[in-house]
């Protein structure tokens, strides 16, 4: 696909007509995948879509009506029904004739997903009410088996892989033969009692703790789902087009400029995207061709894009629907999580901001072309502006009222479509506007679908997490660590988070690790929000984190560099991100927590030292830095991260020390180099 140019003229062509940018373009690609992702035959591309449109009206109206004791099983019939349309048995650029054979299935699949779905529905009252689960008939037990078997297969189209579906296998296997594990050294201290596949099938279907009934997908089909349609609505209506523009106008004229409009636009984007790899798609289609048309390794801008997609949901207010989840579960008003989210999210931000800068000094790169940059005002009062402005304006003032969130995306939602129906109606392309409504119900559709499966999956291992004991057996381990050192719990739960986020969407992977980590955190004395922010960082990381780096691997698949290189350079430009958490987990005032001096100069301090640690990472400041220097800044960012009156000072010296040093030897270059001329 041809790289997308951002011409000022076209900008301004803007005001009066519907934007024919070639941003359009950056966008297309994906859009068609979206809209015939298995290359259906015509009634089955008319069933996906009318399927797509039906949930995103169900999803609308259930965030304006209020939730209902079947949501749930509504959302997952949805779901379990569309991933058979829209995920392939297997991705192959040539179908072999079992690919054929299960494109076949895939009808006989869906239609069991219905079955299912519907006999839930219809026997809610005695399964939920009259806790039908205790004494299940036959037809229980052959749903239940068939259940599971569905969420498996479509777990593994969904991630893409095997790795998530293979630890609700491992949890399931655990849950029936955990008894086996007694004689088993080392493991014997994970042994339960054992649970039969029949009753643990029937758990997973009819229970309490079972997938229709527990926390995880309820939080999918009542709070994750519209914002995720809100994402979609205006991405497709416009307002994605803005926030890019937007961040060029901005950021464009900087050195480096098109990865600092990268670090923008994806940060702005993906506080509303809701799913890391979809923004790094989405913006990435942009982003990636201009860093590398302007001299970045293919490698540093496919990281640069993963990098600055994942803090997209650490940024208020909305952090991809995190932030409403993260006061759900731990119980805090959302106001104070936006609040406390604020100055992390900033120093992550100025950490790849300063990582981008100092690479595009070291290889003395450009900013964009004037004649390629538009004007702040120019997108701002651009007509597609209020579809951008006037939607995220709604969202933000209905929060302050009030309402819950769920409820302030609704209008937001229904804000986006008023306003880009008025548009549309005025330009006289009406018929146009609808078609790309149905676009972005499929869009949404598509992203619910992935996100239900990996939150069902995601509710197998976290049922068989209570239900054997053994997150409780792993907590007091992890607590256990604390009576040596504090940091040794800290450390072991990052791990976990990380590991157990790995190719899954970020609130799934808070939620489970949650479970898990937090009750250990509790016991060693950490706060509440703060421990709960930092397993949500960790969660968010795991997408740059080697070996699965789901979004350095997108980011990679655009640049056209390798996977792993792309997430080894993804970490080093996001390394404050691993930092920061473990900052304001020591340090409340990075929260906003305490007296305003004391605020103050812990912020002044991080953001020295995030400095000095993306110069450390990158190897230039002012000019290249030595292998000894770097360890040197390596440790002074340390010592500033650290809380300390005695560390800081001890920081800022060597810092000075090695600027000036730095200083220095570039002017000496400079005149000596003009010697050498003037000879």
């Amino acid at each position: 696909m041809a790289t997308p140019i951002l011409l000022k003229k076209e900008v301004n062509n803007m005001n009066n007509a519907a934007p024919e940018v070639d941003l359009e373009s950056y966008r297309e690609q994906e859009r068609q995948s979206f809209k015939n992702p298995k290359n259906l035959n015509q009634i089955g591309y008319q069933i996906l879509k009318v399927l797509s449109v039906i949930m995103v009206v169900f999803h609308v109206y259930t965030a304006y009506a209020g939730n209902f004791v079947t949501q749930s099983a509504i959302h997952f019939l949805f779901a379990l029904t569309l991933v058979f349309f829209v995920y392939p048995f297997r991705k192959k650029e040539n179908p072999t004739r079992v690919d054929a054979v299960m494109d076949k299935l895939d009808i006989v699949f869906a239609v069991l997903a219905i079955i299912l779905n519907a006999y839930f529905i219809y026997h809610a009252e005695r399964i939920i009410v009259e806790l039908g689960y205790l004494t299940p008939t036959s037809m229980d037990i052959l749903m239940s088996f068939i259940t599971l078997i569905l969420l498996y297969e479509g777990g593994r189209r969904a991630t893409g892989g095997l790795l998530f579906p293979n630890l609700a296998l491992i949890a399931t296997l655990y849950t029936v033969f955990g008894n086996m594990l007694v004689n088993v050294p080392f493991l014997a201290q994970f042994a339960h009692r054992g649970i039969g596949f029949e009753d643990f099938a029937i758990e997973m279907y009819m229970g309490q703790k079972g997938i229709f009934q527990a926390d995880l997908l309820a939080t999918g089909a009542q709070t994750i789902a519209i914002f995720l349609i809100f994402g979609s609505v205006l991405l497709l209506t416009g307002g994605g087009e803005v926030f890019i523009l937007l961040s060029t106008a901005i950021a464009g004229r900087l050195v480096g400029g098109p990865a600092k409009v990268a670090t923008l636009s994806s940060g702005l984007f993906g506080t509303i995207s809701g799913s890391t790899a979809a923004n790094v798609a989405t913006t990435g289609v942009f982003s990636i061709p201009l860093m590398k048309r302007y001299g970045y390794k293919p490698k540093f801008a496919g990281a640069v894009e993963a990098a600055a997609s994942c803090g997209g949901q650490i940024l208020p207010p909305i952090m991809g629907a995190a932030a409403f989840v993260l006061a759900e579960v731990a119980q805090v008003d959302y106001f104070k999580v936006a609040a406390a989210a604020v100055i992390p999210a900033l120093l992550y931000y100025f950490g790849v901001w300063m990582s981008v800068h100092f690479e595009a000094k070291r290889l003395g790169l450009k900013p964009i072309e004037k004649s390629e940059m538009p004007k702040v005002r120019d997108v701002i009062f651009s007509a597609n502006a209020p579809a951008l402005f006037i939607p995220l304006f709604v969202l933000i003032t209905t929060l302050f009222m009030g309402m819950t969130p769920v409820r302030c995306a609704f209008w937001a939602v229904i804000a986006a479509v008023v306003v880009f129906l008025i548009q549309s109606t005025i330009q006289g392309k009406v018929k146009e506007a609808l078609f790309k409504l149905v676009d972005a119900c499929v869009d949404g559709a598509r992203t619910m679908v992935m996100i239900a499966l990996i939150l069902a999956v995601a509710q197998v291992v976290a049922s068989v997490i209570g239900i054997t004991g053994v997150g409780a057996k792993i907590s007091a381990m992890l607590a256990s660590f604390g009576q040596e050192s504090l940091l040794l719990t800290v450390f072991f739960g990052m791990v976990l988070t990380i590991l157990l986020g790995m190719g899954v969407p970020t609130v799934a992977a808070y939620m489970l690790s949650a479970s898990v980590i937090y009750p250990a955190f509790a016991a060693v004395g950490l706060p509440l929000l703060a421990s709960h922010l930092f397993i949500l960082y960790f969660a968010i990381l795991s997408g740059i984190t080697p070996p699965v780096a789901l979004a350095a691997m997108v980011g990679g698949g655009i640049a056209g560099s390798k996977a792993l290189e792309t997430a080894i350079t993804a970490c080093k430009i996001g390394l404050a991100g691993f930092l920061i958490p473990y900052m304001f987990l020591f340090n409340p005032a990075l929260l906003g927590e305490g007296e305003w001096l004391t605020i103050l100069w812990s912020v002044g301090t991080a953001i020295v030292g995030v400095t000095a640690l993306a110069g450390s990472t990158i190897g230039f400041v002012a000019a290249p830095l030595h292998w000894v220097t770097r360890l040197i800044l390596l440790a002074t960012a340390i010592m500033l991260i650290h809380p300390g009156w005695m560390t800081d000072i001890a920081g800022f010296v060597i810092l000075g020390v090695v600027y000036f040093g730095q200083m220095a030897s570039v002017k000496k270059n400079k005149v000596e180099t003009n010697e050498k001329i003037a000879v």
